[in-house]
């Protein structure tokens, strides 16, 4: 056909097409308004006067075909890189002297890339060189033949040996003979094109005025029955038979490196960001914003009665925890300090702040919530209210709690301590069967139960009940400790894990391992497949120069670096180098040779190792 361009408005009226082939015409751009083609899954532009991309061909996210060839392209836009479920390219026979850095965003997905017949430059030569269809010595045989031939044929015309329609016809006879010579894997294409893009349109469209059946995009049947999954499948093994996947997901990760080691790319800021807030404490408290969409539905079966319960039921259990924590204390910690069986670091490593916890319940909030019940209002959620911050108290206990166990075990091996643990559990009645490392988990327990205990009263309490609107707001408070308790257990613990690798690493005391915002991740063996590092090209930019490795190393991974270690004698560990993580806010991402792909500010990691631990 010769259409020159596509019709105003064309985006818009044909906004449910999924494929598009308008080639074999003369249109030197196609329509800004493509973007509003948003169930387009293949576009076949081939064969026209193109010079360009629109800006908003990005916008295409379902697009998984898209076939520019023989055009007068000089660049790829930027906005091809948000393609992201794209399949297959094919920009061969255009004027590309480069291939951008950022097609290599598209590394996960696109499996095919046809890029033969384009002038590149000398140092992009060896990249593309395993995926051309045909080696580039033979291309630019063939290049001169064809130059000779056309000019061997105007010689003829102007001798008058053979008619310019004659001449035209031969040059396009030729010119399909010589595609066919010179590119046999876009006729593999073809052939392969009848089995790949046999899926439904629904929205096809057909006017001979914009589609041309000239090419491998048409004669298409519908096969409405096929899945998804079935016709990505069935792709996959189509495309396999055009181009070996590997060699172009290689082209492509290299292209990628080449763009995440471009400073102009880096997200060092955000990073930094975020770890300001790591610092700072400014974390989300889970939970508590869920209170809403939880707590303020109320039982339709609550009641007066069913509150009573639950308010005894706090009672009576405040009551009996005040006497366990005084059975602890009176039974066993006091009079190990009086018979001095322990040291003093060893009772405090044992029993923590149980004292402090005692005082507070014994003195303040057992008499709070009995008071409280004994009023007719019976407001125990203004007791919770004022008592909250004390409750933070238990932090401390529950960080310890490990300590606590780990010395308990290794002083009990004392006869001595051993006989005085077992004679105080005999002698004292009220201590029961529990022992006691069993009396020593109840402060552990005790704020989740009161956390239940107040869920279950306000969703007994009627929403025009005086405690209601403070019960709601004391729950939500309580929620907020709990989680405040626990990360702090978890910082606590994540501490201690990151002093005892500075400890078991040889030569991690230069970095040093132990820093507040620092968070220990994983420990695992992953071979190095790849080092891919930043190196300035003859013209000033950035390439990717990759080093192939194959050892195996004990890696740290922490939340801002990793450590790669070697294993000496095969167990020391000896830093062999670290690597900061401060270029991207998320900086791992598994490829789909299912290797873990790791961005660091001097180069990028290719690790290969368990598949769980990739993943």
């Amino acid at each position: 056909n010769a259409l020159v361009h596509l019709p105003l408005g064309f985006g818009r009226t044909f906004s449910r097409l999924q494929l598009l082939d308008v080639s074999g015409n003369q249109i030197a751009a196609l329509p800004e308004d493509i973007s509003h083609l948003s169930c387009l899954r293949e576009l076949n532009a081939s064969r026209n006067a193109l010079t360009s991309l629109p800006t908003t061909i990005g916008a295409l996210r379902s697009l998984e075909v898209l076939n520019i060839a023989e055009n007068y392209i000089t660049s790829l836009d930027v906005s091809v890189a948000r393609l992201g479920n794209l399949r297959m390219l094919n920009v061969s026979d255009n004027r590309l002297v480069y291939l951008p850095t950022y097609l290599g965003l598209l590394a996960q997905n696109l499996r095919i890339l046809l890029v033969d017949g384009n002038p590149f430059d000398k140092s992009q030569r060896d990249l593309i060189e395993p995926i051309l269809a045909i080696p580039s010595r033979d291309a630019k045989k063939i290049a001169k033949t064809k130059e000779k031939e056309e000019k061997m044929r105007e010689t003829a015309i102007r001798r008058g040996e053979i008619s310019g329609n004659a001449a035209e016809t031969a040059s396009a006879l030729d010119a399909d003979a010589g595609h066919s010579a010179t590119w046999p894997l876009d006729h593999s294409a073809s052939v392969a094109s009848n089995k790949l893009f046999d899926i439904p349109h629904n929205h096809q469209l057909r006017q001979s005025n914009i589609t041309s059946g000239s090419t491998a995009f048409t004669k298409r049947s519908s096969l409405s029955s096929v899945s998804q999954d079935s016709r990505k499948s069935s792709m996959d093994d189509a495309l396999g038979l055009i181009q070996d996947a590997t060699k172009v997901s290689r082209v492509l990760w290299h292209l990628c490196d080449e763009w995440d080691l471009d400073p102009r790319h880096s997200e060092s800021d955000s990073v930094e960001n975020m770890l300001v807030q790591l610092q700072c404490g400014k974390v989300r408290i889970d939970g508590a914003s869920g209170i809403d969409r939880v707590y303020r539905v109320k039982s339709s079966n609550a009641g007066s009665s069913q509150r009573m319960k639950i308010l005894s039921e706090l009672l009576v259990t405040e009551v009996t925890y005040v006497d366990t924590l005084k059975n602890v204390v009176g039974v066993y910690l006091n009079p190990m300090r009086e018979a001095k069986a322990l040291s003093e670091s060893e009772l405090r490593e044992i029993f923590s702040n149980i004292e402090v916890i005692l005082a507070f319940h014994n003195d303040h909030f057992l008499p709070a919530i009995t008071y409280a019940i004994s009023n007719p209002e019976m407001a125990i959620g203004s007791v919770f209210l004022h008592h909250g911050a004390h409750l933070k108290l238990y932090s401390m206990y529950t960080n310890n709690h490990e300590t606590s166990v780990k010395t308990l075990s290794s002083v009990s091996s004392r006869r001595s301590v051993s006989a005085f643990i077992q004679n105080a559990r005999h002698d004292v009645t009220q201590i029961g069967q529990v022992g006691l490392d069993g009396h020593l988990l109840t402060p552990i327990q005790r704020l989740p139960r009161y956390r239940m205990l107040l869920t279950d009263l306000l969703s007994n309490t009627p929403v025009d009940h005086p405690d209601h609107e403070t019960l709601y707001v004391a729950l939500k408070e309580l929620n907020r400790t709990i989680y405040e308790v626990n990360e702090k257990k978890r910082a606590f613990e994540n501490q201690s894990q990151l002093r005892i690798i500075q400890e078991k690493v040889a030569g991690s005391s230069e970095i040093p391992i132990v820093a507040p915002h620092r968070v220990f991740k994983l420990m695992t063996n992953f071979r190095v497949q790849v080092f891919s590092e930043p190196a300035r090209s003859k013209k000033g930019g950035i390439k990717a120069r990759r080093i192939n490795f194959g050892t195996v190393y004990r890696f740290f991974l922490f939340n801002d670096m990793i450590m790669q270690c070697a294993v000496v004698m095969n167990k020391d560990l000896r830093l062999n180098r670290v690597y900061k993580l401060g270029t991207r806010v998320a900086p791992a991402e598994v490829t789909r040779d299912n290797e873990l792909r790791i961005i660091d500010s001097e180069g990028i990691l290719y690790l290969k190792g368990d598949d769980a631990e990739i993943r």
